[in-house]
This record gives structure tokens, C-alpha cells and sequence, in this order.
């Protein structure tokens, strides 16, 4: 029976943001199809007719046109009502770069809007793929390129930093990358081919006259008139509630551990971080959906209003303690002790956000363990020095090996290590790392065996749990204070299990017990290692089928079973 998915998402922010975010979501939509058309100009002008037909049909429909024009009128507005409630504008530079685009977008993108529905709806002129080419190049070739490349990355930004948050995200970024940068790419070389083409064969044909042009372009001219006049208003308005604040008592936040700094009510807590230097996470930059700002309010909580919807929703999601708040939320108005939660960067400058563990993913992976069997009785009646001296040898080779296939070390117990597979490559290609490095491990216990064998009374033997699964990765540790970093780790039932499956291969004296799903995700074959071992697993209402190979020779063989597929 499979197990229930205990995951908990993202919180989905205030109803202004999830309005910005799907407006956005049917913005970036519309702009994948817009380029997919261009990209067909690499094979034929009239391939890129026929899909501007069908686009047309969806887009110029008049839910379609609702639909488009109001996710644009919703997305921009609630940019500049974003604007207008800032109270700083220090932010991290992703965030900064995603507005800075987004504002540059309405300056190219009101004149085309303008030249082409302003031209239908004005004077009902049918503008086919070919007048629009013949508009645009050559002379608004050089600006239609930027705009085309400025809207697609300060979409990709948009959904970058939404779906990091998802779960599934890790595994699918690469697929996601590609795509990212095909797609521009195409869209450029098809629209740009297709102009030339028809400069070559003379068939440039403009539908709109020169005077019609030059209204259009009076229209275009009071539009960017009007949308800068709203982006000056909403800077006007952030910097008044900036100043507004100056006549205020000011208050003094305490960061535990770290200092205090002195700021006027009004900002919220994440804000008031961002002003004073100091470092505080915020994966969503404030919108209420991560919950990587969380706070502990050590003293001062009582003068604090009450979480919102929001705020509740997502503290009841991450099963808060009763003094735990999101900074992005909270607006202090008098003093505070606080200590942040989780680390802001500062351990870590150059890794930034892009250390996506630093917060925690959960994502696939191979966990192994592996153990020195019978060392208890080794290092009975030897010296400390003995006993360290052949340990060390040991874990030295154990450790070589499984970073020779790939394989991160987790942590070193005593005799135990446990280890993690297809971190970056992916669980397929983690389960035959960590069958290969199992292979490597007895040939290199063979050589450690051989080097100590006039120091031991019987051979090293090993034992080795193997188990894959989806798992949560982060770093757990000191937050990189003190000179001590924090490591990698993983936690969840598949650490447990694998755990488990490392006594399995003590108990039926093998060298290890692999779990079926290693077997699948590697796509070994199951022959190899017929009949494969029921094993009833703590917490689990079915039994795990498990092979314990006594020896190399099948795993040798699931690999090349494996190669030749």
C-alpha cells in the first residue's frame, strides 16, 4: 500500500498576490504562444500564418481578449500598488531585476499593442503575420528583439521563484532550462528569417497608411505618458509612507545574538532587516508564501496585532510555535527581541539563494548505509590506538569509493557510514551509482583486508543497507556560525528504511539488502537477484521486497543488464 503524501505545499500568499500571480501565469502563456508562432518562421512564412490563425482565433475571441487584457491591466497594476507600499527599496537583486524588467516591458509593449489592436479596432484592418513583419523590420527589428527578450526572462524569472518552492521543482529544472532558453532563441532566428525572407522575395505589404501610422503612434505616446504618470505616482506614494514615518517614536529591534537597530514604526519586520543590513531569508521576497522569514519573537509579542488570514494559514502549515511570526508580515510598533529562524545568508555570501538546501527540498534520492560487521568484538582486548589505527583505514576506503561513484557522505558513526546518491543526477542514475559502489566497496575491502591482515584476527566484513525514495534534503547544523558549516543530511522514512535494510543484511548474512525500488529506478532487472526477500518494515502496512546478495556476482550482472538497455 503506498504511503499517504504528508507534504505540505507553499502557502498560496493574500488574494491580491495569487490575482498577480495566475494574471501573470495567462500573461506568460500568451507570450509562449506569441513565440512558438515566430519560431515557425524558420520553416515557412505560411507555417507562421496558419499558427497566428489559430492564435487568433483563441487571443482576438472576446472571452479571449477579456482574458488577456485584463491579466495585463490586474498584472501591472498590482506591480505598481506593489510599488506604492514599500517602505524601502533595498531588496536582493533577483528581485530588483524582475521589476526593473517588468518596467521596462510597458515602454516597447504599449506601441505594439498599439500598431496591431489599435490598428484592428480603430480601423478594422486585418493584420496578417506578413504586415506585421513588414512594421516591425527593419527598422523596429533592434527594439521587437529586446522586448521579446525582456518579457520571456521577466517570466521565467516569475515562475523561477514560484516553482522553486514545489517539491517536484529540483527534478524538473533542467527540462525547465531548456525550454527557457530554446524558446527565445527560436522565436528571434523564426521572426527575423521570415522578415529577410520577404525583403529577398519583395513582398513587403503594409495595410495600415502613414497617416494612419502616426495616429496610432499618438495613442501609443499617450499611453506610456499615462503608465509612467501611474509608476511616478506609486514611487511618490511608497516615498511619502517613508517620510511619513519620520515624526514617529522610533523603536528598537533586538536580533538575538547578532545587534540592535533603531527604525520608525511602520515598516514590517522583514522590511526593517533590509534597511539596517541585516541578514534575514525570504525566498518569495514577502509575499506570505515560503515562510523562510520566520521569526521568533523572544520579547514584545504582546504589543504585536494578531496574524491575518494569510499569516494564520501558513504558521498553522508549518505547525508554528504560539511566539513564531512571518516577518514580512509583522509591523512592529514598539520594541522587540527577535531571533530569525532560519539563516539569512550571511554564513554563506557567495551561495546566495541558489542553495536551495539551505531551507530544505524534498526530492528523490538512493540512501545507503554501511557498517562494519562484528566490530565490537575487533576492538575488544586492542589498544585505542589499534582501534582507531584500523578504523580509520576502513572508513577511509568506504569513503574514497562511494566518492569515486558520485555518492555524498552524509555522516561518519563510529563503524557506520551513511551515505546519499543521485543528489544532482536523478534516482536512476543514483541506484546504479550505489550498486557500483557497492561492488567497489568489497574489492576495496579485499585490499584493506590484504594491508591489515597482520593486525586482524579475521577479514573486515561488511553490511549495506540500500534504499530510494523521495526524501527531504537540507542543511542541519550551526547555520555555518562559528567557523562550523552545516552539511547535507537527509530525512524522512527512506533514511529509516534504509537504516533498516542494513540489519536486514546482518540478519541473513549478505553483503547486501537492496530494496525493490533501487532495482526499478536502475533498471537492472529484478533476475539477477530472484527470490527476493519479504521484509516487514515498522510503520508500513506491507512488506518491502528486498534482494540480499551474498555476493558481487549479481549485482555485476544487473548492471550490464542495465548498460545493454
Amino acid at each position: 500500500m503506498a504511503r499517504q503524501d504528508t507534504r505540505t505545499p507553499p502557502g498560496k500568499g493574500p488574494v491580491t498576490q495569487q490575482l498577480r500571480l495566475y494574471s501573470g501565469l495567462v500573461l506568460f502563456v500568451f507570450a509562449s504562444t506569441h513565440f512558438l508562432n515566430h519560431a515557425l518562421g524558420n520553416i515557412s512564412l505560411e507555417w507562421a500564418q496558419r499558427a497566428q490563425d489559430l492564435r487568433i482565433v483563441v487571443w482576438w475571441s472576446w472571452p479571449g481578449t477579456i482574458l488577456l487584457y485584463g491579466a495585463l491591466l490586474l498584472h501591472v497594476g498590482f506591480a505598481l500598488y506593489r510599488i506604492a507600499m514599500r517602505r524601502t527599496f533595498k531588496m536582493p537583486a533577483w528581485e530588483a531585476l524582475q521589476i526593473l524588467l517588468g518596467l521596462a516591458i510597458p515602454y516597447l509593449l504599449i506601441r505594439h499593442i498599439a500598431m496591431t489592436r489599435g490598428a484592428v479596432a480603430r480601423y478594422h484592418s486585418f493584420l496578417d503575420y506578413q504586415h506585421e513583419l513588414s512594421v516591425l523590420w527593419p527598422g523596429s527589428g533592434l527594439t521587437q528583439s529586446f522586448l521579446l527578450v525582456i518579457v520571456w526572462l521577466h517570466g521565467c524569472f516569475g515562475l523561477h521563484f514560484w516553482l522553486r518552492l514545489k517539491p517536484w521543482y529540483p527534478n524538473w529544472r533542467g527540462t525547465l532550462l531548456t525550454f527557457a532558453v530554446a524558446v527565445p532563441i527560436l522565436a528571434l532566428t523564426g521572426w527575423i528569417n521570415a522578415a529577410r525572407r520577404l525583403v529577398l522575395e519583395g513582398q513587403f505589404q503594409l495595410k495600415v497608411t502613414a497617416e494612419q501610422t502616426a495616429e496610432l503612434q499618438v495613442l501609443a505616446d499617450a499611453g506610456r505618458i499615462a503608465f509612467f504618470s501611474l509608476l511616478l505616482l506609486a514611487i511618490a506614494v511608497s516615498l511619502l509612507r517613508q517620510f511619513g514615518t519620520l515624526g514617529k517614536r522610533p523603536i528598537t529591534v533586538h536580533y538575538l545574538g547578532e545587534k540592535s537597530v533603531r527604525a520608525r514604526p511602520g515598516p514590517t519586520l522583514l522590511e526593517i532587516s533590509r534597511m539596517k543590513g541585516v541578514p534575514h531569508m525570504s525566498v518569495c521576497g514577502g509575499r506570505a508564501r515560503c515562510s523562510t522569514c520566520r521569526t521568533l519573537i523572544v520579547s514584545g509579542g504582546g504589543d504585536l496585532p494578531q496574524p491575518g488570514l494569510t499569516e494564520q494559514q501558513v504558521l498553522q502549515r508549518i505547525h508554528a510555535g504560539k511566539n513564531v511570526r512571518l516577518a514580512c508580515q509583522v509591523r512592529p510598533a514598539t520594541d522587540l527581541v527577535v531571533r530569525p529562524l532560519l539563516n539569512g545568508g550571511a554564513a554563506f555570501p557567495r551561495e546566495g539563494l541558489q542553495d536551495r538546501y539551505r531551507w530544505g527540498t524534498e526530492q528523490p534520492v538512493v540512501v545507503m548505509f554501511v557498517d562494519l560487521r562484528g566490530f565490537t568484538a575487533l576492538s575488544e582486548g586492542r589498544l585505542p590506538f589499534d582501534v582507531v589505527f584500523i578504523l580509520n583505514r576502513y572508513v577511509d576506503s568506504v569513503v574514497r569509493v562511494i566518492r569515486k561513484h558520485d555518492g555524498m557522505i552524509d555522516k561518519v558513526m563510529g563503524d557506520g557510514i551513511m551515505a546519499l546518491f543521485g543528489v544532482e543526477s536523478g534516482m536512476a542514475a543514483g541506484s546504479r551509482s550505489a550498486l557500483a559502489a557497492i561492488v567497489d566497496l568489497a574489492e576495496e575491502l579485499k585490499r584493506v583486508n590484504r594491508d591489515l591482515a597482520a593486525q586482524l584476527s579475521a577479514p573486515l566484513r561488511i553490511a549495506v543497507g540500500l534504499h530510494g525514495g523521495s526524501a527531504i534534503l537540507g542543511r542541519i547544523g550551526l547555520d555555518g556560525r562559528n567557523g562550523v558549516a552545516s552539511g547535507l543530511t537527509a530525512l524522512g522514512d527512506v533514511v529509516n528504511v534504509a537504516s533498516r535494510l542494513e540489519g536486514v543484511a546482518k540478519e541473513q548474512n549478505a553483503l547486501a539488502a537492496i530494496s525493490l525500488d533501487v532495482l526499478k529506478a536502475s533498471g537492472a532487472g529484478l533476475d539477477p537477484f530472484m527470490p527476493l526477500l519479504q521484509v516487514p518494515i515498522r510503520g508500513r502496512l506491507a512488506p518491502l521486497d528486498v534482494a540480499c546478495p551474498a555476493s558481487t556476482a549479481p549485482i555485476l550482472a544487473a548492471l550490464e543488464r542495465a548498460a545493454a538497455a
